[in-house]
């Protein structure tokens, strides 16, 4: 039986504009710095001033310090990367470190189960999984501001 191969859609880059390209005029007299007309930059789309605000958020130092363990098996010395970027946490020591790290620190969480015997209405016995969530690296703020608190908050919250 012939196979049937569907031709793959391609997107050739050279078949759209690249750029905002428009004529300028260059003057012959007068200034030089005048003498280009200054180029008109469209924006493409609108500015998302929550997004902004986050991104700047995320590059804001807060003091935080990775509680010490006593748990032998347990990475004494975390480090997390975000985009290939590492940033390093000392167990025990106050650092100031980039929110995003924080709030990646804040994800890392590990969730075991514990079984308990139920009995239904109908006297079916079955077990529930309780499941039971903690923080892989615990931790503290210190003085951090308010607006981290409600970030830190909502990030634990989930699931």
């Amino acid at each position: 039986m012939p196979r049937i191969v569907a031709p793959r859609k391609f997107i050739d880059a050279a078949d759209h504009q690249v750029g905002q390209d428009r004529p300028r005029k260059l003057k012959s007299t007068g200034p030089a710095r005048e003498a280009l007309e200054p180029a008109l930059i469209e924006p493409v789309e609108r500015v998302n001033q929550a997004k902004l605000d986050a991104l700047a958020m995320n590059e804001e130092l807060v003091n935080v310090v990775v509680h010490e363990t006593t748990d032998k098996n347990a990475n004494q010395l975390p480090d997390l990367y975000i985009r290939g970027v590492p940033q390093r946490f000392f167990r025990g020591k106050t650092q100031a470190v980039k929110w995003k790290f924080i709030e990646l620190l804040a994800r890392c969480k590990e969730t075991t189960y514990t079984q308990e015997k139920y009995q239904d209405a109908n006297g079916t016995e079955g077990y529930k999984q309780i499941p039971h969530t903690a923080l892989k690296y615990p931790f503290s703020l210190v003085d951090a501001p308010p607006k981290f608190h409600d970030r830190l908050k909502a990030v634990l919250a989930e699931g």
